[in-house]
């Protein structure tokens, strides 16, 4: 499988942006190469991950813990991106 791109779900509310940045890279430093948010914190994220590898590392770390970051029950899931292209989220940012 060569997929790097997955939709982080289940994000708390009260996270921000550079704190799920620094979630990640707590376990994979400077290991993803594009993170898109709603900017709102929707409770989901798309992150494409450098390697298969780094994705497996942070999902093997991450995948079903408890968000530690603030008082909550959720856990992290995540779910294979539809679109595993860069180019293609960049582009739907820039609409």
């Amino acid at each position: 499988d060569t997929r790097t791109t997955v939709m982080i779900k289940n994000i708390p509310n009260r996270i921000s942006d550079k704190q799920l940045m620094a979630h990640i890279d707590n376990v994979c430093p400077r290991k993803i190469d594009f993170l898109l948010t709603s900017g709102r914190n929707a409770g989901y994220a798309f992150v494409n991950f450098i390697t298969v590898q780094d994705l497996m590392h942070f999902a093997k770390a991450k995948l079903g813990e408890k968000w530690n970051m603030v008082l909550s029950e959720k856990v992290l899931q995540m779910s294979y991106a539809d679109y595993q292209s860069v180019v293609y989220y960049l582009s739907v940012t820039v609409r």
